[in-house]
């Protein structure tokens, strides 16, 4: 074996190593990539599905013809089952789903000044803070256009689902950061 060829194995060696480091970092990114989609598609699913039912079991259940602002009232009740209905489904969708990485959080919003105001949050249930099970989970405030003025002259009610999972962290631990949580939102304009 000549000089010139063990120094070739040499560099050939090298390089192979760079670019299986970079390989694995990029198979280890997919791989992530690929988990934390899957829940995220699966969450936002869930979310638009309990935005949805929270509007319909809020106005069509609460009929109270005296007072039209508790037609829209979202009761401490109708939230904790909204939230058990969320967490059976996850247990059926997602196999290794953990109710300590989850977090739920449900708020309805109307505007003043007979939907031309400001927003005016009208109730708010959280998973973290009323079951002390989870993770926090803000939804935040959506943006004032959503809610309208209907046509019968009062304020849209807006009903906004916020669904928190913590995922696997793969990819952030190799890199020193964290990027397990996911986060969803959907929102469903009442009547």
């Amino acid at each position: 074996m000549t000089l010139n060829s063990i120094k070739q194995r040499g560099n050939f060696t090298i390089e192979f190593a760079i670019v299986g480091i970079f390989f694995g970092l990029l198979l280890v990114f997919s791989a992530d990539l690929v988990l934390k989609l899957n829940v995220k598609g699966t969450l936002e699913r869930l979310s638009y599905s309990m935005a949805n039912v929270v509007k319909e079991r809020t106005q069509l259940f609460n009929r109270d013809n005296n007072d039209d602002a508790n037609n829209y009232q979202l009761t401490k009740e109708q939230a904790n089952e909204a939230y058990i209905i969320t967490i059976n489904s996850l247990n059926r969708t997602l196999g290794s789903f953990d109710k300590e990485k989850f977090g739920f959080d449900v708020q309805v919003f109307q505007r003043d000044n007979y939907g031309l105001g400001n927003i005016k949050p009208l109730d708010h249930w959280n998973s973290f803070d009323e079951k002390k099970i989870g993770i926090t989970c803000e939804g935040g405030e959506p943006k004032k256009e959503l809610i309208f003025q209907t046509s019968w002259g009062r304020s849209a009610t807006l009903y906004q689902v916020t669904l928190c999972y913590d995922t696997i962290n793969w990819f952030g631990g190799l890199v020193g950061k964290n990027f397990s949580r996911v986060s969803v939102r959907s929102i469903s304009v009442g009547r």
